[in-house]
């Protein structure tokens, strides 16, 4: 078990305890002297105290030292066990949603009952239709997506940020030879091609990156230009935007994170708002609807 995990389990615990005891923030600050900030710190998972500080707790809630730092709970805890234990909890990333991990710990002491069935829901949902942790995490890439209904201004800022300081066209095509250019020469890159002959069991992948700088980019050769030049813009997003984790390969083999999920697509929307810049598309989109007839043929144009 690790240090964040014994800092929930504690704070969960001492919020507990005291509730038990009927003592508020201000009741256990007075008895153990210490100050009511302190104590909010601990029971939201945020710190974690000195074995002196354990032991003045201990005293004043009125229980052993080992009892409050034992990694054992009540089964009234039983939710918060779930929530630590179980990899797709431990990974879903709760904060992406607007909930952030102490009120996860707060929502099990203050109603263990609905905490429980919610996590036990969640997890039966991952059972149910035989999930992965990868596919749990997609899922909710997804739902993140459609809350913002996929659209990110501060990923099309970025987009508008850097062509500006590229001194960059908005209007397509956007050039494969200055997006090759500013990756091998701003970010020390080495493109090449990905060698299928020799490695045959490679060419289910578009690309792939080497994760140590100076970074290598393997392009699969048997791609469109159009299909490379995308590539090196969502390589060129990952370091314009300063995404540290990043997935290797373009088809995925094994997820390691939810950030590298998110950075992802972070990088992939960045590359496509290069390359369909918003205001050129709203004026297409304009053009196109002022139009008293249907006219087909407008989408090709």
């Amino acid at each position: 078990m690790d240090a964040e995990q014994l800092r929930y389990i504690l704070g969960a615990k001492i919020k507990q305890l005291r509730s038990e005891r009927d003592l508020s923030l201000s009741d256990l600050a007075a008895k153990s002297n210490m100050s009511v900030s302190y104590l909010s710190e601990i029971e939201k998972g945020k710190k974690y105290p000195t074995p002196d500080k354990i032991i003045q707790l201990a005293s004043a809630i009125g229980v052993g030292y080992d009892e409050l730092v034992s990694a054992q709970v009540s089964d009234s805890l039983d939710p918060l066990k779930m929530i630590l234990n179980s990899p797709f909890i431990k990974e879903f990333p709760f904060e992406l949603f607007g909930i952030k991990p102490h009120e996860l710990v707060n929502l099990v002491t203050n109603n263990p009952q609905e905490a429980g069935a919610f996590i036990r829901t969640l997890l039966e949902i991952g059972q149910s239709y035989d999930m992965s942790v990868e596919q749990f995490l997609f899922a909710a890439l997804r739902s993140y997506q459609k809350l913002h209904y996929n659209y990110f201004e501060d990923l099309e800022d970025a987009a508008d940020d850097f062509m500006r300081e590229h001194r960059w066209s908005t209007k397509p095509p956007l050039s494969s030879e200055a997006l090759y250019s500013v990756l091998t020469k701003e970010y020390g890159y080495t493109v090449d091609e990905i060698p299928l002959e020799q490695f045959p069991e490679l060419k289910k992948f578009r690309s792939i990156c080497t994760p140590h700088k100076p970074k290598k980019l393997f392009l699969n050769g048997n791609l469109l230009p159009s299909q490379k030049a995308f590539l090196l813009a969502r390589e060129i997003g990952f370091e314009y935007l300063k995404l540290k984790e990043q997935p290797i390969t373009s088809t995925w083999l094994e997820v390691e994170s939810f950030d590298e999920v998110l950075n992802n697509f972070k990088a992939s929307y960045f590359a496509g708002a290069l390359f369909i810049h918003r205001n050129t598309l709203k004026k297409d989109l304009e053009k196109f609807f002022e139009q008293k007839t249907w006219h087909p043929e407008a989408f090709l144009n």
